[in-house]
C-alpha cells in the first residue's frame, strides 16, 4: 500500500523551508502531495498559478521524485477525506510553530478523525525562515539567498527590482 502524505500551505512564498519539510517527509512517505491551499481571506504576494509553478519549477530543479502539486480551496480535511488520505505534514521551526500545529489538527479532527499530523523540525538553516520574513526581506531590500530556492529568487527580484539577494 503506498504511503502518501499531504503537506499544504499557502506557500506565498515556497522557501528554502518548506523544501526541507519535502525531502524530510519523502523519507517517510512514497508520495507527497503539496497542496496549495487558497485563501479568500489573504491577498497572496504571488498569483495561485505564480505559486504552483514557482514549487513545480523548484521541485524539478532539485529532481525530487514522488512529489505532485495541487491547489484546492476549502477544508483541508475535506480534501483529505474527497481523497482518503489520513496523514498530512507540517513543519515546525520553534514551540510557537508547535502549539499552532497541534491547535490546526485538533480543529482539523473535528471535521475529519482519521487525520494524522506528523510534526517534522526543519532543518537548522531553516529556522528563521518563514515566507512572511521572506517578503519584510524584500520590502527592506535584502534577501538571503539561502532563504529561497533559485525559481523563487528570480520570481522576487521581479517583484522587488531593487532587492539585493546575498
Amino acid at each position: 500500500m503506498k504511503r502518501t502524505a499531504v503537506y499544504q500551505g499557502t506557500f506565498d512564498p515556497f522557501t528554502s523551508g518548506h523544501l526541507s519539510v519535502v525531502r524530510t517527509a519523502l523519507t517517510l512517505f512514497d508520495e507527497v502531495i503539496v497542496l496549495l491551499l487558497i485563501n479568500p481571506d489573504k491577498t497572496p504576494l504571488f498569483s495561485v498559478e505564480e505559486r504552483l509553478d514557482l514549487i513545480k519549477n523548484t521541485l524539478q530543479e532539485t529532481g525530487l521524485q514522488g512529489v505532485c502539486v495541487e491547489a484546492y480551496e476549502g477544508l483541508l480535511a475535506d480534501y483529505m477525506r474527497q481523497h482518503a488520505i489520513t496523514c498530512c505534514v507540517r513543519g515546525v521551526r520553534n514551540g510557537r510553530d508547535t502549539d499552532y500545529e497541534l491547535e490546526n489538527h485538533r480543529l482539523s479532527r473535528v471535521f475529519y478523525p482519521e487525520l494524522q499530523t506528523v510534526l517534522l523540525p526543519c532543518e537548522l538553516s531553516c529556522q528563521d525562515v518563514s515566507s512572511s520574513a521572506v517578503k519584510a526581506a524584500c520590502a527592506a531590500g535584502r534577501l538571503p539567498a539561502k532563504w529561497v530556492p533559485q525559481a523563487v529568487a528570480q520570481a522576487l527580484k521581479k517583484k522587488f527590482p531593487s532587492v539585493v539577494i546575498f
